[in-house]
């Protein structure tokens, strides 16, 4: 079975690392965390990144010295039993988020852009053009991806640049908030965020050697945490901590506050269809990561009759949920609690074994 697609270097890494985990920012994650933490909210980010950056370096280096994807180096490494757990646990993180995303990325369209519109509508379109993307293959989405990310950034960086004159920088003291013990909760939820990443070992067979991955990490989920840390940081100055935690969608609500001139206005307009793309490709890499893992472990000889079929599971399943509520509380117990405990376990202990059973460097331009 070869699912992978060509060749793929550390541009297409660096777009799949950052669009995997950087959608949080356009949801309710920022001011959950707020509302734990208090002013010392953006904090939670700093040690999540850096945790979830060592786990994948930890990674890299098992994935240079055993060839293959996630489940192929797990087998070898730990036995076939334990390849079909990791491989469950990976396909409910990235089917979950899949899920998840499909139903808050809805919901937000229908609170800013599309008041009127059906709520069974929205998830179609987001869902299709999620599954129609998965048809040009992984490659051509993350070639997409890497061409307009830099826009991306810019567009971002040039919100948090337009808010200066409204940084209130007192509003991120006491910077402990409500107690170090406050960070753990949203810090297992950024790390449990991080699951995405997984991605880049499960196609691992497609780049061209260690150091593409490597790159993707550095740059890709460091620029990523970087952006969401600031961002957070931002949010919390431009509010304060009471306000910042009832804003449902903290970056909509900053960008609304840019003023430029009587002219030029609604500039948030923008960014609705800036997290439209962020959304829909997210939704589309984790996707192809659930059927990727979904066809491994069944031995299914090709990936496309799936596509369809997952597509339309995950838009039922995104509409079950009654309201928005139910999905943020839901949200609330499978990031920290669920996800972020195995996205810890599984890399440490392949490490491990990696360690106690050596291995030769598996490609040609591994680099440690």
């Amino acid at each position: 079975m070869n699912f992978n697609s060509g060749r793929m270097g550390m541009a297409e890494g660096i777009a799949l690392a950052f669009i995997v985990t950087f959608p949080s920012i356009f949801l309710s994650v920022p001011s959950s965390a707020v509302a734990i933490a208090g002013n010392g909210g953006w904090l939670a980010g700093i040690p999540a990144a850096l945790i979830a950056g060592v786990l994948m370096f930890m990674l890299t280096y098992v994935f240079a010295r055993h060839s293959g994807d996630l489940l192929e180096v797990t087998e070898k490494l730990l036995g076939r039993l334990s390849a079909y757990v990791v491989g469950l646990f990976y396909f409910g993180v990235l089917f979950g988020s899949a899920i998840l995303w499909t139903r808050e990325f809805a919901e937000n369209t229908l609170l800013t852009a599309l008041p009127y519109a059906g709520f069974p509508f929205v998830v179609a379109c987001y869902i299709l053009s999620a599954g129609f993307l998965l048809f040009a293959g992984i490659e051509n989405i993350c070639r997409a991806t890497y061409i307009i990310l830099p826009f991306m950034v810019l567009g971002l960086v040039l919100v948090l640049a337009g808010l200066a004159p409204l940084y209130r920088p007192y509003n991120l003291f006491p910077w402990q908030g409500n107690g170090f013990s406050s960070l753990i909760q949203p810090m297992l939820t950024m790390i449990g965020l991080s699951g995405g990443l997984s991605v880049l070992m499960i196609l691992a067979p497609s780049f061209q050697d260690v150091k593409s991955l490597k790159g993707a990490v550095i740059f890709g989920y460091g620029g990523s945490a970087l952006l969401r840390i600031l961002s957070v940081a931002v949010f919390i100055m431009v509010f304060g901590s009471n306000v910042a935690r009832e804003k449902t969608l903290p970056f909509y609500e900053m960008a609304r506050l840019i003023y430029i001139n009587r002219y030029l206005q609604r500039f948030e307009a923008l960014f609705i269809l800036l997290w439209v793309m962020v959304g829909v490709l997210a939704m589309a890499i984790s996707l192809y990561g659930a059927i990727y893992i979904t066809a491994k472990l069944f031995k299914l000889p090709s990936i496309k009759p799936l596509l369809p079929v997952m597509t339309l599971i995950i838009a039922q399943l995104a509409m079950i949920l009654p309201d928005a509520k139910s999905v943020l509380d839901l949200e609330a117990i499978l990031y920290p609690y669920v996800f972020a405990p195995g996205v810890i376990l599984i890399p440490t202990v392949l490490f491990i074994a990696t360690i106690i059973k050596g291995g030769k460097k598996a490609w040609p331009h591994a680099q440690l």
